[in-house]
Formats: C-alpha cells, structure tokens, sequence
C-alpha cells in the first residue's frame, strides 16, 4: 500500500516559507510523502498570501487552479466532502486517490468566507479568530488528525504518540513559539508559479521563523489584523531547529518573523516593551552563529529602530558568519509621510541608524549591503515628499530597493483616505523613477555598490547553474550581490573568489584555488 502524498504551494513572505517548512514536518511526521512534480497529491496545501490586494488576487488564482485539477465528486472515504480527483490506485486494489485542498496563511484569515467558497469551509484553516486565536500549527494539526483518522488508506501512517498540536499558547508576555522536530523531505513539492519552503538537504538557505505577530499598525498594513499575538521561539529551540537544518545540509540560515526586532519582547511598540533596554535578538544571533557546520546567517527584514548598538556588536563579533548585509525598510524619505503611516521612527533616525550600521560593520573599506522597501504614491504624497525620498536614497546607496506603487488594503487606516489617494500614472512614475535610479547601467545606486566589490576576494555559496553559459554556477557572495563563477564544483559549495569584472549584466568571480578560510576583517 502506497503512502499518500503531498504537495505545498507557498506564496509571500519569508515568515509563510518558513510556515511552509513546519507544515512539511508535520505531513511528514504523519507518514505522507512529497508527490512528484507532476503527479496528482492526495493533499494540497495551499499556503496564502493577503498583504496587497495584489497578492489577495494571485491566492486566490492559486487556489482556482488547484480546485478545477480535481472532480467535484465526493468519496466514501473522505466524509468531509470536499474537492476530489478520482485516480485509479496502485493495480486497482487501492481506494481512488481523494485529494483533499487545505487553504492555510493570511488570505485564509482575511477572506475565510471568499475562500470557504472554492474549496470548502472545512480546509480554511486561519491563523486567528475572535474565538479562538489557537496558531495555524495548531489549527492544521488537528485537521490532519481528523482526515488521517477518517481515511481508508492511512489509518496505519498516522502519529502514534497522540501529538497534534506541537505549539502551545502562553498566557502572558513573551509568548513563545515552541520548536518543531526538522524531518528530512524526500523531494520538492513545488506548485507552477509558486515556490515552496520544503526543506530539501539539496536548498542552500533555510529561513527559520523566531518570531510572529506584530502590533504596531501602520496604516497601510493589515498584518496586526491577522496575527495580531505576539510570539517568540525560545533561544534554545531556534539553535537546536539551525542545528537540524545544518545537519540536513543547508549552508545559510535566514532568521525570520513578522516583525523581528520584537524578538523576546510582548510588543513591537518600543515605548510600550517592559524590557525595552534588553536585547535579546542580539544573544540569539550570538548563540545561533556558535551552530557548528552553519556557514551563513543572515537576518530578514528589520525595523530601523531595532538596529541596536548590541545587535551590530553580535553581527561583528561573529563574521565570517553573520553577513554584513541587512534589510531595513525607509517607506518614506518624508516625515510627514512616515507619521501619516504611523511608523516608529522619523528620517533623522533612519539615518543615524544607518551611520551606526555603516560605521559598525564596514570593513576594509566596504560598507555593508543595505536593502530596502519604499512605497510610492501614498495618500497625500507631494512631489516634494517624493523628492525626499530620493534624496535618502541617494544619502544611504542602496544595493536594493524592492519600490512598489501605494495599493489600498481593504481594512487599513489607509484605504479609507481615497480623497488624499494619489492618481495611479502618478504611482507608476515615481516608482519607475526610483527603480532608474538602482539600475542605471552607469550611475545607478546598484553598480555603485558593486564596483566597490571588484578585486576584493569574496565568499560565495553557489546556488545555481548560470542560464546559458554552460561550466558557470552561480550564488551571493556575503555581501548579497550575485557573483558568476566559472566552476564545475556542485551547488552548496562555499567558494572564494576574486571579483574580476563588474558590469550592469553580470558580477564575475574567479575562483581562488588555495582556499582557505578568510580572516575576519577589523572595522575601518
């Protein structure tokens, strides 16, 4: 008798990928199976995305797509009924595959009723309600279980040690999350247009969720309506979860959450945390970058005014490990556009933040990465409030800047000021304009930053081979630009290499053949 088989379709942020991977333990630990890339799953989990209304659209595309690949026929061994697809078993001698849709992440809790409508009331799992505000963990565990126990072919697979709800709410402040076992995948389960978290020992980074929940409501932002609890991992879970995901082979490890720098904390609001002057983020990193095999860590997205002088104390004690890279989004280079979006810090903090950060962690000369969101077009953004943003673009020099046109979220502050909305050719041209600023091919912010990298030897981890240039792998180099390396050497390999050509189409590396571990760098 086969196994049942499964397959995740991931869509959003890193904190959904790094979701994505918990589930895969959780289906694994029950006895399913990856299904093959083209084959038909038993289940279908459809991991959501609703931070835009953009996003909204495609899960509900994604989910679209899953339902029509199945019959709406009913089975005998799935008393739920939901959506199925009749596939003969094995021989003929196994009850027909029932493929059961399962539509977890935010789309789930912002549009529990729209989804509830393309696959069914009981395979919308959220992650919060006004009754009951159990984890999507929780939640998707006890579903399980039900369809596990109900089904005609798997009874035997199921958990035997009775555990279906791995994490456990706290009651009072910091909650924690509590770690799941990391189950080694038996191959990707990967849907068309969406990539998947599977933790594959061939994936190079692995993002580990230390944190959910935010509370900070900025205007434009629904995240505090969907997971609105607070909740960290203790530092003791997230070492041992890094030292299973080094063991299964991954050489970097992205520390992730909703809101990170609230790490250890009961809120995101630093007026309000009753240990605001600890810092626990900082001991985390200090105590994951000891993970013996760990060749990378890298932390995802952080609020500017989480940037501590002991966190960027820990990232420099711990280099070569811990990257001098990080993401800070501005949003706004204008004041009165960062209060109108409720944010927790003005322009003149953004800045000696990033003094902090440049004078903390430049080495030899070069300054650390330093990537960035920006939304253009919010409601009552002047020309001259624009103009400021382009003005502290240029003051920091971004390697990157993910810019995106304001949309309406629906159940934001902000969705409601359509008198102060700015017109959507307005939008597009001033993000056009910042995008011409990163990659202008001569004075782009971009290859400003990279020309600094030519004839400095880097560390690179390769990741992929190079589309049309047949001997050539390519991967990022510490400093997150992507370095082209003319090489035979298998994906995951960590390589040093001297940067000998920087232009708008590529970086390129040659590989150092006496490689031998770098030596930390001092500060300039």
């Amino acid at each position: 008798m086969r196994p049942l088989t499964y397959r995740i379709r991931t869509l959003g942020c890193r904190v959904n990928h790094a979701e994505s991977r918990e589930i895969e333990t959780l289906l694994r630990e029950r006895g399913l199976v990856a299904a093959e890339r083209r084959a038909p799953a038993d289940l279908e989990v459809i991991h959501t995305c609703s931070v835009t209304q953009a996003a909204a659209a495609k899960s509900r595309q994604t989910i679209r797509r899953a339902a029509k690949q199945a019959v709406h026929t009913p089975s005998i061994g799935d008393p739920s009924g939901l959506i199925h697809n009749h596939i003969p078993g094995d021989g003929g001698h196994e009850p027909p595959v029932s493929p059961k849709i399962l539509v977890t992440g935010c789309y789930a809790s912002t549009n529990p009723c729209e989804a509830a409508t393309l696959v069914g009331e009981q395979s919308v799992i959220a992650h919060h309600d006004d009754s009951n505000s159990a984890l999507l963990i929780e939640r998707l565990a006890r579903q399980l279980d039900d369809w596990l126990n109900n089904h005609p072919r798997l009874s035997m697979l199921r958990g035997s040690d009775g555990e279906s709800s791995p994490f456990h709410r706290r009651n009072h402040p910091p909650a924690r999350i509590h770690r799941l076992p990391v189950v080694p995948p038996q191959g990707r389960s990967q849907g068309r247009g969406q990539t998947s978290s599977n933790g594959a020992a061939r994936h190079i980074r692995a993002e580990l969720r230390i944190q959910d929940g935010c509370d900070a409501h900025c205007t434009f932002c629904i995240i505090p309506k969907i997971r609105k609890t607070l909740r960290s991992k203790s530092i003791s879970d997230a070492v041992e979860e890094a030292r299973q995901l080094v063991d299964l082979g991954h050489k970097e490890i992205v520390l992730t959450g909703i809101f990170i720098g609230a790490f250890g904390h009961e809120t995101a609001l630093r007026r309000k945390q009753t240990h605001r002057h600890a810092h626990p983020l900082a001991d985390l990193v200090d105590a994951v970058a000891q993970v013996y095999g760990l060749q990378r860590l890298r932390l995802s997205s952080m609020e500017p005014g989480d940037c501590s002088e002991p966190l960027l104390d820990a990232m420099l004690a711990n280099q070569p490990v811990v990257v001098p890279h990080l993401h800070l989004p501005l949003q706004s280079g204008s004041d009165r556009i960062l209060r109108r979006m409720n944010r927790q810090y003005t322009v003149a903090d953004y800045l000696e933040m990033i003094d902090q950060v440049n004078q903390s962690l430049t080495a030899d000369g070069l300054p650390p990465a330093i990537t960035t969101d920006i939304i253009c077009g919010f409601p009552g953004e002047t020309e001259a409030d624009f103009a400021a943003t382009q003005s502290v673009a240029e003051r920091v020099g971004y390697l990157h800047m993910h810019v995106f046109p304001f949309s309406p979220r629906s159940g934001t502050a902000a969705a409601r000021w359509t008198d102060r909305f700015i017109d959507d050719r307005t939008r597009k041209v001033r993000v056009r304009s910042l995008i011409d600023r990163e990659l202008d091919p001569e004075v782009g912010l971009a290859i400003r930053y990279l020309r600094r990298l030519r004839g400095r030897t880097v560390r690179v981890i390769l990741e992929q081979p190079v589309k049309g240039r047949p001997g050539w792998m390519s991967g990022r180099c510490d400093h997150y630009a992507e370095i082209q390396v003319p090489t035979d050497r298998p994906r995951g390999t960590l390589m040093y290499c001297t940067v000998t050509e920087v232009s708008p189409s590529r970086v390129v590396g040659q590989p150092v053949r006496d490689a031998h571990p770098l030596p930390v760098l001092t500060p300039a």
